[in-house]
């Protein structure tokens, strides 16, 4: 894992699309600004974690379903998410987490 440290508006280029910004320090609490082309999703680790998790459960239970795809099965899915389908809470911490601002 590399390390680094920076100070409030200093950034770091991951590649040459994807730039972290550290907005804010309070205490322990650091707050982050993240601009990356709509093409990568970007979640908190636990909101990755539960799509995950619900994406293997729905393939599983698919499997035992066989190959057939219920008519809509994708309804709920969106841009935001990369046409993931989400669990509720999981799409919840979604839309808050991955606002982007436009420039």
């Amino acid at each position: 894992m590399l390390v680094l440290s920076r100070q409030r508006d200093e950034t770091i280029m991951i590649g040459d699309d994807v730039e972290l910004t550290i907005v804010d320090i309070r205490g322990d609490k650091v707050r982050i600004g993240i601009k990356a082309p709509v093409t990568i999703a970007v979640h908190r680790k636990e909101v990755y974690d539960a799509i995950k998790n619900e994406n293997q459960q729905a393939a599983e239970f698919r499997g035992e379903l066989g190959a057939v795809r219920p008519r809509g099965s994708m309804r709920g899915a969106s841009k935001l998410t990369g046409g993931t389908v989400l669990p509720a809470a999981a799409k919840l911490a979604a839309t808050q987490t991955n606002r982007r601002e436009t420039a």
